[in-house]
């Protein structure tokens, strides 16, 4: 879809199943729990994980917005959550392109998005202060932005900046790949190998929750584990009405 985007992002691969548990955002109209969030280190004490995010958006350009987001925490959990666009007068651009790669339709997010400041707050309440990584910062940080500029439109507290950081998690993999006295391309071309890898194994679904799992399955094979189809909880849980995941156990 775009000759800077990752692979990943113009539609060309599939999604690799996440090896963790799921977690579920309540029905729409419920008290969202707040989490609390901590320093904005890579991996911190309430957890072993990096923090993950993905956002798939309604095309791409100055018009376009986000329409589906998924991030972890660092106990591996994913939350994923599709946004209703119909409440922001100025998200009426749809490119037909990108929902053939996404797979989801207008009317689907009419009838089973949430609203963007639904979603907003609990980015906020899950990631503030932290780090989160993802394989294409510049789009996914933009469309991010143009979530909470939409929100703060409606807000009297006006706008504000992302609560998070938003990094490409190509460096961070690399960070702990590299060897002392190693230049970077050999790590960079074993990180190649990594994502080959699990290439091999994805299935044909494209989603934001899909792609995060991905993430969390390249750190975590980088550090040395063994990511296998059905290893832990298997393949992605079945997904609810309002496009969240069903809640499974280990």
């Amino acid at each position: 879809m775009h000759a800077q985007l990752p692979a990943r992002k113009r539609g060309v691969t599939g999604a690799f199943p996440a090896v963790v548990r799921r977690i579920c955002l309540p029905r729409p109209g419920s008290v969202l729990p707040a989490q609390s969030c901590g320093h904005a280190s890579a991996v911190d004490d309430h957890g072993r994980f990096p923090c993950f995010l993905d956002v798939e958006a309604s095309g791409f350009g100055p018009e376009s917005y986000p329409i589906e987001i998924a991030w972890s925490l660092p106990d591996g959990s994913i939350t994923r959550s599709l946004i209703a666009p119909q409440t922001v007068p100025s998200w009426t651009y749809w490119d037909p392109q990108a929902e053939q790669v996404h797979g989801i339709d207008r009317d689907r997010l009419r009838r089973n998005g949430w609203k963007p400041e639904v979603v907003a707050q609990r980015l906020r309440d899950d990631l503030a202060g932290r780090t989160v990584y993802t394989d294409a910062p510049t789009f996914d940080a933009d469309w991010l932005r143009r979530l909470f500029a939409a929100v703060a439109a409606s807000s009297v507290s006006g706008a504000e900046a992302l609560p998070f950081a938003v990094e490409n998690v190509d460096e961070l993999v690399l960070m702990d790949l590299r060897r002392p006295g190693e230049a970077i391309w050999q790590a960079m071309v074993r990180l190649d190998g990594i994502k080959a890898d699990l290439n091999a194994v994805r299935e044909g679904k494209h989603s934001a929750g899909y792609d995060v799992g991905y993430l969390l399955a390249l750190w975590r094979q980088a550090h040395g584990e063994s990511i296998k189809m059905h290893h832990g909880i298997g393949p992605l849980p079945m997904t609810t009405a309002t496009g969240t995941f069903v809640r499974v156990k280990k």
